[in-house]
């Protein structure tokens, strides 16, 4: 996969637990990305916009524990160079993802986070796909990109 753009990949989670335990889980479902993890949006913000149009793919906790996950997505969907921004949630809440949407995310997931999940919610981006490695594991690449 030599040729196709990877995406760098962010986690905003105000529980730096949930950050230990989101990348277990994922590699543990064959999902293999390195993410830049991030407790206070401020300093996910701070960092996206000194990608200067690095394709990333951010993934959202909407319960942010002294942010607004919502003024994050709108703030941070200027910053994603061609890449994407979900929300992951431990409950499902139609009209919230609704304004999630309204705000600039692609994509909503319900905790837990797996492989298959992931995999239909990034495919949903139009921007981003997960694309398999040759030893059958997936990262995140730009679509159009070749790969």
């Amino acid at each position: 996969m030599p040729d196709a753009q990877p995406v760098s990949v962010i986690l905003v989670d105000d529980d730096p637990d949930e950050h230990f335990l989101f990348k277990a889980d994922l590699e543990d479902a064959g999902v293999d990305f390195a993410f830049e993890g991030f407790t206070r949006p401020d300093d996910a913000l701070t960092h996206l916009r000194s990608l200067n149009e690095v394709p990333v793919l951010v993934l959202c906790d909407l319960s942010l524990a002294g942010g607004d996950a919502l003024a994050f997505i709108r703030e941070a969907a200027g910053s994603l160079g061609g890449g994407s921004i979900g929300v992951y949630s431990g409950a499902k809440n139609p009209e919230m993802e609704e304004k999630c949407r309204q705000a600039g995310s692609t994509f909503y997931i319900v905790k837990p986070v797996s492989r298959i999940k992931l995999a239909e919610a990034v495919a949903k981006t139009g921007t981003v796909r997960l694309a398999e490695t040759s030893d059958g594991r997936v990262t995140p690449v730009l679509i159009g990109a070749p790969g």
